[in-house]
């Protein structure tokens, strides 16, 4: 970069940064449940994370100048069984797999369970996909943890995990403009 554009650059930051603020600013609060990632054979490793079940709601007026959404209060299930040494894409470590049981609980209820004799490598509740069950989806407890139980054969080998996922949140703050464009 040279001198010229550095200054150009220097002189129009502050500028663009007025402009996008001035336009106004958009929290948005995301709830999930931490993941729960354990590693299987050194090859593949087991992801089960949430994601939510509905849109975010808007808790200010349209229109304000610091508007305000939150995640949905309730979540989904995801149980991935993926390569160790990338998250995406397909994983060629694996020749057999069976999910023999999958249940979480909320604190002192009875274990719900989601998953019995599931022979593939990826599911997601309420995706239509993998899923032709209409379950329904897991509250978003502040604070709270949902504790899972997960029974699976990998390849012929036996594996179990039992296991907490803390509720976690986090707000990030943008430029209205930029969210209003769906970003």
């Amino acid at each position: 970069m040279t001198a010229s554009h550095r200054r150009t650059t220097t002189r129009l930051l502050p500028v663009l940064v007025i402009v996008l603020v001035g336009a106004g600013c958009t929290s948005i609060e995301q709830r999930a449940y931490a993941p729960f990632v354990r590693d299987l054979d050194g090859l593949s490793e087991l992801a089960i994370s949430t994601y939510p079940a509905d849109y975010p709601d808007r808790l200010s007026d349209r229109g304000a100048w610091f508007e305000k959404y939150q995640s949905a209060g309730e979540m989904y299930l995801q149980v991935h069984i993926r390569d160790a040494k990338k998250q995406f894409g397909p994983n060629p470590h694996i020749e057999s797999v069976n999910i023999h049981s999958f249940s979480y609980r909320i604190g002192n209820e009875a274990p719900t369970v989601l998953l019995s004799g599931y022979e593939s490598h990826f599911w997601m509740q309420n995706n239509p996909r993998y899923e032709k069950r209409d379950l329904p989806p897991i509250p978003y407890v502040p604070e709270g943890k949902l504790m899972i139980d997960i029974r699976l054969s990998l390849n012929g080998k036996q594996y179990a995990f039992a296991g907490d996922m803390p509720a976690t949140g986090k707000t990030r703050i943008w430029p209205t403009f930029i969210v209003d464009q769906g970003v």
